[in-house]
């Protein structure tokens, strides 16, 4: 896995600030959204004999006038079958199927404990085409510390993306830092071009979720 590598192409045409160093495979690039700092970078979970594994994270945070949490799951097969129990059980854990939107939630389960508002959110257009284009991301929106009502996004991949068992929800990253330090110019070229055509747009699709996200949870009072 080349995370850094292929973050630091992107940073070069996107901007922001771009932190790694060479020995970890952690980047961090730091960018601006609303006078607000939308910082991308991978979480690492689990270890043992499998493990530590990796995922894509985006975090955003936003101001709520009243505590709010949401979680909207990746979209998973089973989904399906457990969204049609919610429907005749309603409310149980805190999940719900009732929103309004089945060409987006059939296959995410979603939790929250304010229905109505959730129902407002999930109205956006941009934040619903936001999450077809991302069906192997998860969202949650979080209360932060304080009374200032500092509430925390968080989109995360589902699929771990240094997993063997999986393409890590369609990220590429390749072997750019062996090319970059053994590599011929030709060879180091032909590595970015791949980065532009295939992490680009994967990762415009990532952060445009987390910025729907935001617009969403904002564009209603509470």
């Amino acid at each position: 896995m080349s995370w850094n590598h292929s973050l630091y192409i992107y940073h070069k045409k996107q901007g922001g600030q771009f932190l790694a160093d060479r020995d970890s495979d952690d980047g961090m690039l730091i960018l601006a959204f609303k006078d607000h700092p939308l910082v991308v970078d991978i979480a690492t979970e689990g270890g043992g004999r499998f493990g530590p594994f990796s995922y894509v994270r985006a975090r955003l945070p936003v101001a709520l006038a009243r505590p709010y949490e949401l979680t909207i799951g990746a979209e998973k097969a089973l989904s399906g079958g457990v969204n049609t129990v919610l429907k005749a059980v309603p409310g149980v854990a805190g999940y719900s199927a009732d929103f309004g939107c089945p060409e987006v939630t059939k296959k995410r389960l979603i939790r929250t404990e304010n229905v109505p508002f959730t129902k407002l959110v999930l109205g956006s257009l941009e934040l619903r085409n936001a999450l077809l284009a991302c069906p192997g991301d998860k969202v949650e929106v979080r209360p932060g510390p304080g009374d200032e009502g500092l509430h925390l996004i968080t989109v995360t991949t589902a699929a771990a993306v240094n997993s063997l068992s999986n393409n890590g929800g369609d990220w590429y990253l390749g072997g750019g830092e062996y090319t970059e330090i053994y590599g011929s110019e030709e060879d180091k070229a032909k590595e970015s071009r791949r980065v532009e055509k295939e992490f680009f747009p994967r990762m415009d699709r990532f952060l445009a979720l987390t910025r729907a996200v935001y617009s969403a949870v904002t564009q209603w009072p509470m």
